[in-house]
């Protein structure tokens, strides 16, 4: 938009777009009541300042989103958009009348069996323009996703999925395993084309070759066996830990294995009980029942480094090589990984019951934030190197 001409009193549109860019970027996080005083300078300023401040836009509350997008032209604002699947489903946001550059949706609310429904729901609004792609919280990634990013975002320039946001460990070891039953969250051996690491790369590869810009490629699922975390569960749920007794946040609950074991004592199934202490924060178990502990992961169990950890970042760093031998425009890979970090030899204790490792709690990240290995990808002549950065 244009100030008058030849008139000293107005400053170019450019500068104050960026005076506003520059106090926006101050702000953090992004608060309306920073640039509240540049939109009641004039019409010409306060138009300017919205559309920067909407440039960037977060909105995961359907309400909110309504309300939203009943500001004008805020379509033609919109470049950056982070939203639920739930909201582009609804059309609240024409997303093929946007410019987007950048779009970040939370699958969660999306069950497996209604995720194909949701793909050919949503994947037909997708602009052109997108070339940034983030697909969270997945109950798992399937080959029609692919197809459809393939076939309908030939710009992206930065591609993630990701399953892994969906574990938790907020609450007890039967939540933690429910959860994990819910996912697919470590796709190797998951049917025939992927029975091993590399077919499994190879799988994706194959259906990305159409993204010939592709840089950055991050697949939020875990290359280690399935099995891994399974293992994990059993045979960790029952273990005594710092004398720290922490159940279900529900009223009543309780967990057991698929197939009963009876109690000689009593001729009752054994099951995990808890109920609430008074403080609401310690589970105190029912007199009789088997202790349990608040749940932690693989990254965070020695017997698991142990039994796995090698290997495990072998795999990931030979599934990065696979893709940057295909998928030409790569330079960086991330995987989601158990086994980021290193971690000495000596720090490692066999003990079942004092098997957690101790160490700084920055080097194992948030299951919340993927969890990633990164691969570096350089290429000469005739050769290409990847290593590892986390």
């Amino acid at each position: 938009m244009a100030f008058p001409a030849g008139d000293s009193k107005f400053l170019p549109a450019e500068i104050v777009e960026v005076i506003v860019q520059e106090v926006l970027g101050r702000s953090q996080p992004r608060a309306f009541s920073s640039i509240a005083a540049l939109s009641l300078v004039s019409r010409q300023v306060r138009h300017i300042a919205l559309r920067a401040y909407f440039s960037k836009l977060s909105v995961h509350r359907l309400i909110r989103a309504s309300r939203i997008n009943d500001i004008r032209n805020i379509c033609s604002w919109v470049r950056h958009l982070s939203t639920t699947i739930q909201i582009v489903e609804k059309n609240v946001f024409p997303l093929y009348k946007m410019n987007l550059g950048s779009l970040e949706l939370d699958c969660e609310s999306v069950p497996a069996f209604s995720l194909a429904a949701s793909i050919l729901l949503v994947f037909p609004h997708f602009p052109e323009t997108l070339v940034s792609l983030k697909l969270t919280s997945l109950p798992r990634i399937t080959h029609l996703l692919l197809e459809e990013i393939a076939r309908r975002c030939l710009n992206l320039r930065e591609l993630e999925l990701s399953v892994v946001q969906r574990l938790s460990t907020d609450c007890c070891w039967a939540c933690f395993e429910d959860l994990s039953c819910c996912i697919e969250h470590s796709p190797v051996g998951s049917d025939p084309s992927s029975n091993t690491v590399g077919k499994l790369a190879m799988l994706y590869a194959g259906y990305l070759q159409s993204l010939v810009k592709l840089q950055c490629l991050s697949m939020g699922v875990f290359l280690s066996s399935p099995t891994i975390l399974k293992d994990h569960i059993d045979n960790h749920s029952l273990v005594r830990e710092d004398n720290q007794f922490i159940g279900c946040t529900s009223d009543d609950s309780f967990s057991a294995p698929h197939t009963p074991t009876i109690d000689g004592q009593e001729g009752r199934p054994r099951v995990r009980l808890y109920r609430k202490s008074a403080g609401g924060d310690i589970a105190i178990p029912e007199k009789g029942a088997v202790i349990g502990c608040r749940p932690y992961t693989p990254s965070e169990c020695a017997l698991c480094w142990e039994a796995h950890g090698l290997r495990t970042r072998e795999d990931e760093l030979m599934a990065a090589m696979r893709l940057a031998q295909d998928l030409r425009s790569l330079e960086l890979v991330r995987w989601s990984s158990w086994f980021n970090s290193k971690i000495a030899p000596g720090w490692l204790d066999p003990s079942p019951m004092n098997d957690r490792v101790v160490k700084d709690r920055s080097g194992v990240a948030d299951l919340r934030h993927g969890q990633w290995a990164t691969f570096e990808i350089q290429r000469g002549e005739r050769r290409i190197k990847v290593w590892r950065r986390t």
